[in-house]
């Protein structure tokens, strides 16, 4: 089997950083290219007591993109095989639609990102993305 177009999902945890690490390789290995993607789960219109969430929403922006930049630094070469974006949204439903409108042929992902109580319960990222993306799911576990 042999993928063109790979696309990556970082929290920028641990796991998703190995994540991306195995994906720069499998771009390597099959001459692909990469799409590296960021989703902030930001829910409309959430209040933040005390809180100006225009002010809230850029000071996280502009730390995914620092986040984004150094991951970007780190990754394959030619740096042209690499592009990468940061959306708000759902993480799960997210990754699916920009794995769709991007036509990748695989889903990179880490095992355990950064988590709520709510997703502990309801399922994690990797889960709902295996159960619907329309294309191969890696998901990296951590060594131990």
């Amino acid at each position: 089997m042999s993928f063109t177009r790979i696309l990556c999902a970082v929290d920028f945890s641990p796991d998703s950083v190995a994540a991306f690490r195995v994906a720069v390789d499998l771009t390597g290995l099959h001459t692909a290219s990469l799409h590296l993607l960021h989703v902030i789960e930001a829910e409309p219109g959430a209040e933040f007591p005390g809180q100006d969430t225009s002010d809230l929403m850029i000071r996280i922006m502009a730390q995914a993109n620092a986040a984004m930049e150094k991951l970007v630094a780190s990754g394959p070469s030619p740096a042209s095989s690499l592009t990468s974006e940061i959306v708000t949204g759902s993480g799960f439903a997210e990754i699916v639609d920009r794995a769709r409108a991007w036509k990748a042929d695989l889903i990179v992902l880490g095992a355990k990102g950064t988590a709520s109580l709510e997703r502990l319960v309801v399922g994690s990222t990797a889960e709902h993305v295996t159960r619907e993306a329309g294309c191969s799911v890696l998901v990296v576990r951590p060594r131990p």
